[in-house]
């Protein structure tokens, strides 16, 4: 396939979505997600492999070829949350943003219609496709550590935030975020294809090339559980939303994801 065909499939997928989210107390409307950007990686990509390091992700990381052995190409999908979105959780002094809460949590009506969509138009283009998000059928771990104070690990079969770094779409951020030229505030998917598509040049060689060290999210974070030694605390960071879970019956946070630098671009590097 080539890219001009894919993208006109993105593009009139996208289109065709529901993307909409109502805030009861303002009583308006908003769109959920901006259009997506997407990157491919080959398949075999040897960056995939090293994600099995345990200081990476660890040793239950499956390859895309682990997952589909025809598979040639991955491509990931980054979706930003839409201004109207994220402005509201910008201003927000509260522990819970309605724009945040709502956005947030309709999200998901949008991104997963869309890999549905998306599947069904490559398969009628002849290309198989495998989504390794909806077949997580597969050892993980949690894993406590040391990270200046207690912290955890997250092991996992399959990371989307790392294999968006594999297909060139960005870097991590201290906040632990994957930082894109759309920045950091959005929802991903990926899909395997059994089609070559020339892989996206990743321009960057440090994983956290993209991040300026400004700190500001530091300063975001109502618990305190970012800093630029040690980066976001996942500990400290699960702990909160399982108290605004009991709290409010959601647990959405994303502070740390709004009023910062890198919220909806690359930051410049002084």
């Amino acid at each position: 396939m080539d890219n001009q065909r894919f993208a006109d499939i993105v593009r009139e997928v996208f289109d065709g979505l529901e993307n909409q989210t109502h805030l009861p107390e303002e009583n308006v409307t908003l769109p959920i997600l901006d259009a997506p950007i997407y990157g491919f990686a080959a398949a075999d990509d040897p960056i995939f492999e090293t994600f099995r390091d345990p200081e990476v992700i660890g040793e239950h990381f499956m390859c895309p070829k682990d997952w589909m052995p025809e598979a040639k190409t991955v491509v990931v999908f980054y979706f930003s949350f839409s201004e109207e979105v994220r402005k509201r959780h910008r201003a927000s002094t509260a522990l819970m943003s309605e724009a945040w809460t709502c956005g947030y949590g309709d999200h998901a009506k949008v991104v997963v219609p869309f890999a549905r969509e998306m599947i069904a138009a490559l398969e009628k283009e002849g290309i198989k496709v495998f989504n390794p998000t909806w077949n997580m059928d597969h050892p993980g771990a949690t894993i406590p550590v040391e990270n200046g104070e207690e912290d955890l690990h997250w092991s996992v079969a399959w990371s989307t935030r790392h294999v968006a770094y594999a297909a060139g779409l960005g870097t991590f951020g201290v906040h632990r975020h994957i930082i894109t030229e759309k920045g950091c505030c959005g929802a991903m998917v990926t899909l395997l294809l059994d089609c070559e598509m020339e892989p996206t040049k990743r321009t960057y060689t440090d994983p956290y090339e993209y991040c300026t060290q400004c700190g500001a999210c530091t300063g975001r974070c109502p618990m305190e559980a970012i800093t630029l030694e040690h980066k976001r605390n996942l500990k400290k960071c699960n702990d909160h939303t399982r108290e605004l879970m009991q709290e409010f019956k959601k647990g959405n946070c994303a502070k740390c994801m709004v009023g910062i630098p890198c919220e909806d671009k690359i930051p410049n590097k002084k």
